[in-house]
């Protein structure tokens, strides 16, 4: 019985565990990602500051601009050549570029 229970419970806490996302996937997929209301979670790079608090995201597949507030920021300075992970909200408008809204702090990796 408790073998047959741990096998039921055991994909659960799979599931339960956030996926990480490439910036690429984001693009691709981002209006479902927007009509869901997701979180995503991205592993990438910080490479450039481009307005008050929107900065460039990049990784191995593409880059995107994300929307940290500072109250997300690393209390630390980090440079873009270390790796972080952004959790963000998705947003997506027709005919705009897709864009992320921090929603959790941003962490090193």
């Amino acid at each position: 019985m408790k073998c047959l229970l741990l096998g039921l419970l055991l994909p659960l806490c799979f599931l339960a565990q956030k996926k990480y996302y490439t910036i690429g996937e984001v693009l691709k997929n981002a209006r479902q990602l927007t009509y869901d209301s997701a979180t995503v979670k991205i592993r990438g790079y910080i490479t450039e500051k481009v307005g008050k608090t929107t900065y460039l995201l990049e990784d191995r597949t593409a880059e995107i601009r994300v929307d940290i507030a500072d109250k997300f920021l690393p209390g630390q300075p980090f440079s873009d050549r270390e790796e972080v992970i952004v959790e963000a909200w998705v947003q997506y408008e027709i005919n705009k570029p897709v864009t992320l809204t921090a929603n959790r702090p941003v962490t090193h990796d």
